[in-house]
C-alpha cells in the first residue's frame, strides 16, 4: 500500500480539479482546540500506579452512583465532510461525525464508567470510539497511559495531530499521526512503533474501532459485518454462542448482527484485501477500516450479540451496543506476539472513513467504497460507488479479460454517491470481470464484482 508523495499529490489534484456544484466549494478545513467534559463515574480517586508502571484501579473503592464531568483536552479536525474528535491525552479518536448525514459513527458510553477486563492492569474503562492498543492481551494497556501531544500541521490543505505513548512494560514508543485534509471523508492515521530497548519484544498492536453506522449510537438491526476473507474461526468459549469452528464467511450467518444469539467474537483466517466494515442497511449507511494488510493482518470481531440486555452503559439505559472491529498486528487475538528487534520499528498508515447510499461494500481502499453485484443469468451488473473526495473527470472500466466492455462517467462526492446498472452479455464468468476506476489518466481502483445473492 506505498503511496508516493508525488504520485498522491497529483491524484489530489486531479480529483478536485474543475468541480462544479455544491461541493465545488467546500468549507474551510479548520483544526480546534478546547476542553470538553464528559460525564464519568467517578473513577479516578481509585486509581493507583503500579511497581511496572501500570495503571491500576480498585474496583471495589469505587462510588457507583457518584457522577462528575471529566475535563478534557480535545482537538477538532473537520473538513466539508468529516468531523474528527481527538482526546489526544487519551490517545483515542472519540467521535467521528459523517458530516452528509449528520451521522456520529462511532459508540459512546453516556456515562463513562470502569469494569474488569482479562489484562494486566485488571480493569477497562467503557468510554467508545476508537482506542490504540499496546503490547497485547485484551485491550492491552496504552489506553490508560497518559498521552503526550502536539499539533503538528495547521495548514490550508491538511491539519494533523501528533500523539505519543511509551508502554512502560516493554519500553515501546507508539506515534500516532492522525490528520484530515481538506475535501476528504476519511481520518488518516500514520503509526510508528520503535524499540528503543536493547532487548527484543514481543508485543503484538491492535486498533479497536467501536463502531455504531447510522447515528443511533447503537448498532441497527440490519447491520453487515465485511470482511474479505474465505474463513473465519470462533474461540472454544464462543462457540455455544455463536457456533462451530471454522466456518466458511461467504455462508455464515455470523456475516449480519442479527444471528448473533450472544456475545461473543470471531477472527478472520487470512484476508483476501485490506480492508474490513460494518454497514447498517436501516441507515443505508456505514464505516470502514483501510490499511495495509501486510503489516496489519489480524481481525477479530467482537459484539455483544443481537439486542443485547446488558449494555454497560454508565447511565443503566436500554442500548443494543456496538461492534468492535479489531486489527492488529498479529493474525490471531489475544495471545499472538511478534518480534521487534532493538532499535527496530514499523510504520504503516490507515484510514477510516464513513460512506453512504451503497447498500453495502464490495471494495474499499483510501480513495471510494464501492458496492459491485453481478447476476451472470441476466448480465446485469450494479455498481456503486461512494468516494472519499469528489471524483471529476473520473470513469469506471468494466474489463472482460484485457477488453474493455462497457465504460461510463462518474460524478461522486461523499455527498452523492454514484451509482449505474451496466448492462451485459448474459454468461460472462463472474472471475472474467474487473471494474477499473479512473480519475483522467490515472487508476485509482481496481476491483472484482460479487455474484448477486
Amino acid at each position: 500500500m506505498t503511496i508516493h508523495p508525488w504520485r498522491t499529490a497529483s491524484l489530489v489534484a486531479l480529483l478536485c480539479t474543475g468541480a462544479t456544484g455544491s461541493d465545488a466549494d467546500p468549507r474551510p478545513l479548520r483544526l480546534t482546540q478546547t476542553r470538553i467534559t464528559i460525564p464519568q463515574v467517578d473513577y479516578e480517586p481509585a486509581l493507583h500506579t503500579g511497581a511496572d508502571g501500570l495503571p491500576r484501579l480498585d474496583l471495589k473503592a469505587v462510588p457507583w452512583e457518584r457522577v462528575v464531568e471529566g475535563a478534557h483536552a480535545a482537538v477538532i479536525l473537520e473538513s466539508r465532510y468529516v468531523r474528527v474528535t481527538l482526546l489526544p491525552e487519551m490517545g483515542r479518536v472519540y467521535s467521528m461525525v459523517y458530516l452528509p448525514t449528520g451521522h456520529e459513527t462511532l459508540w459512546r458510553n453516556d456515562i463513562v464508567r470502569p469494569g474488569g477486563a482479562n489484562n494486566a492492569t485488571g480493569w477497562w474503562l467503557w468510554i467508545g470510539g476508537i482506542e490504540y492498543t499496546l503490547p497485547g492481551e485484551e485491550h492491552g494497556y496504552t489506553w490508560a497511559l497518559p498521552w503526550t501531544w502536539e499539533i503538528l500541521e495547521d495548514g490550508v490543505h491538511r491539519k494533523a495531530v501528533r500523539v505519543q505513548v511509551v508502554e512502560p512494560t516493554t519500553g515501546l514508543r507508539e506515534t500516532i499521526d492522525f490528520s484530515v485534509e481538506s475535501g476528504s471523508a476519511a481520518m488518516e492515521a500514520a503509526i510508528h512503533i520503535r524499540n528503543p530497548t536493547e532487548h527484543t519484544v514481543d508485543y503484538a498492536h491492535w486498533v479497536n474501532p467501536m463502531w455504531a453506522p447510522g447515528g443511533r449510537n447503537e448498532v441497527t438491526d440490519n447491520t453487515e459485518l465485511i470482511i474479505p476473507t474465505k474463513h473465519i474461526v470462533i474461540p472454544e468459549r464462543w462457540q455455544a454462542n455463536l457456533g462451530p469452528s471454522p466456518q466458511t464467511w461467504a455462508d455464515s450467518p455470523l456475516r449480519w448482527l442479527r444471528n448473533w444469539e450472544n456475545m461473543g467474537d470471531l477472527m478472520a483466517v487470512g484476508l483476501d484485501a485490506g480492508f474490513y466494515g460494518a454497514y447498517s442497511h436501516d441507515e443505508d449507511e456505514g464505516v470502514v477500516r483501510v490499511f495495509d494488510a501486510d503489516i496489519t493482518p489480524g481481525v477479530d470481531v467482537w459484539t455483544y450479540g443481537f439486542h443485547p440486555e446488558k449494555i454497560p452503559m454508565g447511565s443503566g439505559g436500554p442500548n443494543k451496543g456496538y461492534v468492535e472491529m479489531w486489527g492488529g498486528t498479529v493474525a490471531t487475538f489475544p495471545d499472538e506476539r511478534g518480534a521487534l528487534a532493538p532499535g527496530q520499528s514499523v510504520d504503516w498508515t490507515e484510514w477510516i472513513y464513513p460512506f453512504q447510499r451503497t447498500g453495502g461494500l464490495t471494495y474499499a481502499d483510501r480513495w471510494l467504497a464501492a458496492r459491485c453485484r453481478f447476476i451472470r443469468q441476466t448480465g446485469e451488473l450494479d455498481v456503486r460507488i461512494c468516494p472519499v473526495r469528489e471524483l471529476v473527470h473520473a470513469s469506471v472500466e468494466v474489463l472482460r479479460g484485457e477488453r474493455v466492455i462497457a465504460t461510463h462517467p462518474v460524478s461522486a462526492s461523499p455527498s452523492a454517491p454514484w451509482s449505474h446498472a451496466f448492462t451485459l452479455s448474459a454468461g460472462i464468468p463472474l472471475a472474467e470481470l474487473l471494474i477499473v476506476v479512473r480519475a483522467g489518466e490515472q487508476v485509482l481502483s481496481r476491483f472484482r464484482p460479487q455474484a448477486a445473492r
